[in-house]
């Protein structure tokens, strides 16, 4: 790792309010071109695999013969493709022996000094007696979606083409880096196309091909026909693992967690005004862990692969930030700094009461025990409308209660603005699909050696009573959980005594369950998040084994997917109905019959490619990819375990649907695949097959 280790910064205790700073809504979290105080909010270039290529390249461009004049990195915002172009300019002043020349030079172009505007495409000439072989030049689009003052009338997509221009010849004495989006891409494609300019749109058609995430997308470094540039899609590769022999051992997410931690960084926990009532001192503490850092890492990596989507350095900035630093929205409060916020809370609760401070007061344990990381992570909690319990507790003469009306006040009030808007996708499908709380109730943890099921032990010793939960599992939660659950125990206990319970039975016992059902999921949520247990854990670990090629799983997946698309040992096509149309009634129904489809998983070619970020299998003779999808997957292993066809998720059954309708085209117009096939007409007896090119008509015997 690149460490600039001498920035003062670093020797001051400025987290976890610097960590503020980290959000991807604050302007620390924007990098802008060859401005060092911008955009790098943990101080130092996290190193990538993209980061090792490109030094790589620099390395080659003067010394081997052909290796690609022109760099695309394809990519949305936050995927630090300034920060690449950047590194890449440095490695090439050192492979070029240019002494700091070219970082130099575009620093200044870049500065926009003297209210001259900043260049989009930016250009320095190398110095004639410092010009490597036939390199005459540098030039860097840093933004290939924004206008170019000097060309006023043309747009992004039109200054791309013109670019290609020159990029495109095969012999050139420039070096070109450009960062582009797929949007950008397209409305290229566009343009050269109505325009007909042929050797343009011969590129970007491939250039758009190679970053695609279909099993026959073209090498894309170099690009295939195109040995003189090379592009890279930097939103496919994932940031949260990596192989060891790329970054020493260290993926992208595992680099700025640790410098998140870093103890240097952050104030003595006996300095901190809350103490051990600090929720980010806390998550700092329990995150510096091995067992509880990689749990973190792996959790975020299944939500990777539950989703299909990629985290982005933007996104892993912005929530590391949320987790270690909480938000500046927290509760409306005052602008406190995190651990000002926190001692302000736990001085509250403290307090006596108030008519002013109450709902602030009875608010404040849960506050500061959702702020922990592990419950940050997993922040949706059962929404209950304003009045919902309000009446109940009136009913059962419990209004001064500080345990249920503290529950009341938490969770009737709004909770979105305590999570940054760039998160809240994130965080939110990361519940959907991976909270602690719907974990199966024979998922298992352990810890110092002691094995917990969550349904023999946690559930069941929660349903009988919070107290008695809680005396299970105390010695594995933090202060602030202890003191929140102490809290509910008094309450349960309260509602569970003849005074209550004898008033309004049903009511109380309605609401004992809630707070019963509220402690179990906040337990729940605390263990696995630090243990690595999510909901659906055993499939999505083989899922994640099944991406890296693990052979036998992939078997299993293989025949189940196959005995989805076809029906008993058969193919089945309706000829007279289309894709999208519903069928036709039986009894009008023609059936065309083949041989059964295979189904064989496509191999991952890494070569000149990133990896796959989903396994695809081949359907048919004739190839027909299908995305093996993590829903499709885990609808695979439901169908092992029992559950029938019928049940399937719709957005599986449309994947199978569209899979046998792009096969159904093909076999009805291939004359080798219909020798053989047999067309039944609605219930009747009619069989019309085809045999050596002919149709023969037969009819089936009544048994």
């Amino acid at each position: 790792m690149s460490d600039l280790a001498t920035h003062p910064v670093l020797l001051s205790k400025e987290f976890p309010a610097g960590l503020l700073e980290w959000a991807g809504n604050r302007s620390g979290g924007v990098r802008k071109p060859f401005f060092e105080a911008s955009g790098r909010p943990c101080k130092v270039v996290i190193e990538t695999p993209l980061l090792l290529r490109l030094r790589k390249w620099a390395a080659d461009i003067a010394l081997v013969p052909g290796t690609p004049s022109s760099v695309f990195l394809v990519g949305g915002p936050g995927n630090g493709k300034t920060e690449a172009v950047e590194d890449t300019i440095r490695a090439l002043d050192q492979c070029l022996g240019l002494a700091d020349y070219l970082t130099v030079q575009f620093t200044s172009l870049f500065e926009g000094n003297n209210g001259q505007p900043i260049p989009r495409l930016a250009k320095v000439e190398l110095p004639p007696t410092q010009r490597a072989g036939a390199i005459k030049e540098v030039c860097v689009v840093q933004d290939a979606s924004v206008t170019d003052s000097a060309f006023p009338q043309q747009a992004p997509a039109e200054l791309l083409v013109r670019d290609l221009g020159s990029i495109a010849m095969p012999v050139s004495k420039s070096i070109f880096l450009i960062c582009v989006n797929r949007g950008i891409l397209d409305d290229a494609l566009t343009f050269a196309t109505e325009k007909n300019l042929v050797s343009e749109q011969n590129i970007l058609e491939t250039i758009i091909r190679s970053v695609g995430l279909t099993p026959a997308a073209p090498a894309c470094w170099p690009l295939e026909g195109f040995p003189h540039v090379a592009v890279w899609p930097m939103d496919v590769e994932t940031l949260i693992w990596t192989s060891s022999t790329e970054t020493k051992g260290k993926s992208p997410a595992e680099q700025l967690l640790s410098k998140a931690i870093d103890a240097t960084r952050w104030p003595d926990p006996r300095m901190c005004g809350a103490g051990d009532h600090c929720p980010f001192c806390q998550s700092r503490a329990i995150l510096a862990k091995e067992p509880q850092k990689n749990a973190l890492l792996q959790t975020l990596r299944w939500y990777e692969l539950a989703t299909g989507k990629r985290w982005s350095f933007r996104d892993l900035f912005s929530l590391l930030s949320y987790l270690l630093a909480g938000s500046t929205e927290q509760d409306a409060s005052p602008a406190y700094a995190p651990c000002e916020w926190a001692a302000h809370l736990h001085e509250l609760t403290l307090r006596s009461s108030s008519s002013r401070t109450d709902v602030q007061k009875l608010r404040a344990p849960f506050l500061l025990a959702s702020s922990l990381y592990q419950h940050a992570l997993f922040s949706v909690w059962p929404r209950i409308n304003n009045k919902g319990l309000r009446p109940e507790i009136r009913e059962l003469e419990m209004h001064e209660d500080p345990g249920l009306m503290g529950l009341h006040y938490f969770l009737t009030a709004p909770r979105d603005s305590s999570v940054p808007s760039t998160l809240k996708l994130q965080l939110f499908g990361l519940a959907d699909c991976l909270d602690p709380a719907l974990a199966e109730p024979l998922s298992k943890i352990e810890i110092e050696g002691r094995v917990i099921c969550f349904g023999k032990d946690i559930d069941a010793r929660f349903s009988q009573s919070v107290g008695e939960g809680l005396a299970m599992v105390r010695p594995h939660l933090s202060v602030l959980e202890i003191e929140l659950l102490d809290k509910l125990a008094r309450t349960d206990e309260k509602l569970s005594s003849p005074s209550v319970r004898r008033r309004r039975p049903a009511t109380a016992r309605r609401v004992q369950n809630l707070i019963r059902e509220f402690s179990c999921r906040f337990t729940r949520r605390s263990l696995g998040a630090r243990y690595g247990l999510t909901r659906e854990k055993d499939i999505l670990a083989d899922f994640e084994k099944v991406s890296s090629g693990n052979t036998e799983l992939l078997h299993k997946a293989v025949k189940q997917v196959e005995a989805l698309i076809n029906s008993s040992e058969q193919f089945e096509v309706v000829l007279n109905s289309t894709f999208g149309e519903p069928l036709v009634r039986h009894s009008r129904r023609a059936t065309i019959r083949i041989a059964k489809q295979k189904v064989k998983p496509v191999e991952n070619s890494l070569v000149g490619r990133p990896m796959h970020s989903v396994p695809f299998l081949l359907i048919g003779g004739r190839g027909h990819p299908l995305a093996l999808t993590y829903e499709l997957f885990r609808s695979v292993r439901e169908l092992e375990s029992g559950m029938l066809p019928a049940s399937l998720p719709r957005p599986v059954v449309a994947l199978l649907d569209t899979t046998r309708a792009r096969l159904s085209g093909t076999v009805v117009r291939d004359e080798d695949l219909l020798d053989g096939a047999e067309i039944k007409i609605g219930n009747g007896e009619t069989t019309i097959s085809r045999e050596f090119g002919k149709f023969v008509i037969s009819k089936e015997k009544k048994p």
